[in-house]
């Protein structure tokens, strides 16, 4: 019986090997699962347990283990077929948390209808947090949370220097919530409204994404 820390990936492309590793990296326990045998035996000593297996086939998911996993990540976006069926069996296990990787936004409804809890499409992600990169001239970072809402990291501009969040008072001002501060090698989180910004520190802030875009516009103009 496989441990309940256990997190499943199922696919191991360049994206699932690459989370399978950074997971176990992060001292995760993590079953790899793919049909490729040559994928699997890549990743048997890097990962608690690699399995070679085609989960089109029934009750193979169940048969490995996978039921008794915290979380599931089904990484087989570009065969739908497959990861349909792999979402169906894991909600049929009743895994806890079920993240499925898709390929467009209509996959992604499917998956979410058949039980897929979340859906991430890493060429949109990643082309909207490039395109931040891009626009700004002090290289923002946004991490998507839902459609709707974001983490958006961006320096801080000169002109806040020796300010506090009181002084700024950017909540009010955009209804975003700083919810972090990055300062040489200190992470200061949830920081008081007293807390003073210094000079090449890093803030996160939390918000609607089209708030988001409202401040780093105005930090940009600074």
């Amino acid at each position: 019986m496989r441990n309940k820390e256990d997190i499943a990936v199922i696919g191991c492309g360049l994206f699932g090997t690459q989370l399978a590793l950074t997971l176990s990296q992060l001292g995760q326990h993590v079953i790899a699962i793919d049909e490729n045998e040559e994928v699997i035996n890549s990743l048997t000593n890097q990962v608690t347990y690699a399995v070679v297996a085609d989960v089109t086939q029934e009750n193979v998911l169940a048969e490995i283990g996978v039921g008794n996993c915290r979380a599931a990540v089904i990484a087989i976006g570009e065969h739908f077929e497959a990861a349909l069926m792999a979402t169906l069996a894991c909600r049929d296990l009743g895994i806890p948390r079920i993240i499925a990787k898709v390929k467009s936004e209509s996959m992604g409804r499917i998956l979410r209808k058949v039980g897929a809890h979340q859906i991430i499409i890493p060429e949109r992600d990643q082309g909207i947090k490039l395109a931040h990169a891009l626009a700004s001239g002090n290289m923002s970072e946004l991490i998507g949370l839902s459609p709707t809402h974001a983490i958006l990291e961006v320096e801080c501009p000169e002109a806040w220097y020796g300010k506090s969040l009181r002084d700024l008072d950017i909540r009010s001002k955009y209804s975003v919530s700083v919810i972090g501060v990055g300062r040489q090698d200190q992470a200061i989180i949830y920081p008081k409204l007293d807390e003073i910004f210094q000079a090449h520190d890093r803030i996160m802030a939390l918000g609607h994404n089209e708030d988001l875009v409202r401040l780093e516009k105005d930090i940009n103009r600074l």
